[in-house]
């Protein structure tokens, strides 16, 4: 890199958005891509005297919180995290947010939630997250069909999935940038790009369940039992990912207080806005893949 050349340019933000999303990835892997990296980019940043440094990190960082609502900012590495790639992620923040200050005197770190289809069209790349639900119930079709009394599923009833479309999520990450040079924040910010409210568990599994046209008698949620027992039956029933079934399982709340400040109360729409996009982005996929 010349980076003589590159600092003449003024640049106003560095946008991060590089790493490693794999739940099962390798601990080594997931630190280089998503520490060592945010290292790297950071170093850049001051070497070009770039003075805001905006980072996209994910929800995953707070998925081990005992809080109820998780804030931004909160970070807990007394419990363990349920795998190495949120591990990398908390820590990766913590690299941002305890920086050197020279030049970058501005880091807003961006916990992104969810991503799905866009609200266009619901196009979407490969199947993970809560697309899983469709592929688990349309395996085990003959199964729910043939339970006489209401479905049990896992999952919690105070459960809330941040999904947003990936759309809005672009829109989201511009204006936050746009923000950083119009505001010119310094220090340390942290967002949850989340919505308001969420998509509630049972509200995902009945959602799948219409798509898939599977006519069953109700849904009950049950986390009452060992959770590795759940997550191990229904990964040899309906194949769903272990790793995906517990942050299914395991979301909490994510404050949304900062975001709606600078975003506005309505720039994520909720679930049911953009349902039928969902289901259609995930039809064209399985049907050409």
């Amino acid at each position: 890199m010349d980076l003589e050349s590159l600092r003449s340019k003024n640049y106003s933000v560095f946008l991060h958005m590089a790493g490693l999303y794999d739940l099962t990835a390798a601990k080594v892997d997931c630190y280089q891509h998503n520490i060592s990296a945010m290292g790297t980019a950071l170093k850049v940043a001051e070497a070009l005297r770039i003075p805001f440094f905006v980072n996209t990190s994910t929800v995953a960082a707070g998925i081990n919180s005992s809080l109820g609502v998780v804030r931004p900012h909160d970070l807990n590495f007394v419990k363990p995290f349920p795998d190495a790639y949120s591990e990398s992620k908390a820590h990766g923040e913590q690299v941002l947010q305890n920086w050197p200050v020279g030049h970058t005197t501005g880091r807003i770190n961006l916990r992104l939630g969810v991503l799905v289809g866009d609200t266009k069209a619901g196009a979407i790349e490969r199947i993970d997250g809560p697309y899983h639900a469709a592929e688990a119930f349309n395996k085990i079709r003959a199964v729910v069909e043939s339970i006489p009394t209401s479905l049990p599923l896992p999952g919690n009833e105070k459960t809330r999935l941040p999904l947003v479309p990936v759309d809005k999520c672009a829109e989201a990450i511009v204006k936050f940038c746009e923000w950083a040079v119009q505001d010119k924040p310094q220090g340390y910010h942290s967002f949850h790009v989340t919505p308001n409210q969420g998509l509630s568990v049972r509200d995902l599994y009945t959602s799948a369940l219409k798509f898939q046209a599977i006519p069953h008698k109700g849904v009950v949620l049950v986390d009452k039992i060992s959770e590795a027992l759940i997550l191990k039956i229904s990964s040899f029933i309906a194949r769903f990912p272990e790793e995906e079934l517990h942050y299914l399982m395991n979301f909490p709340i994510y404050d949304t207080t900062a975001t709606r400040a600078i975003l506005g109360e309505t720039w994520c729409p909720e679930f049911f806005q953009y349902e039928q996009k969902f289901w259609s982005g995930y039809e064209a996929y399985v049907s050409n893949r």
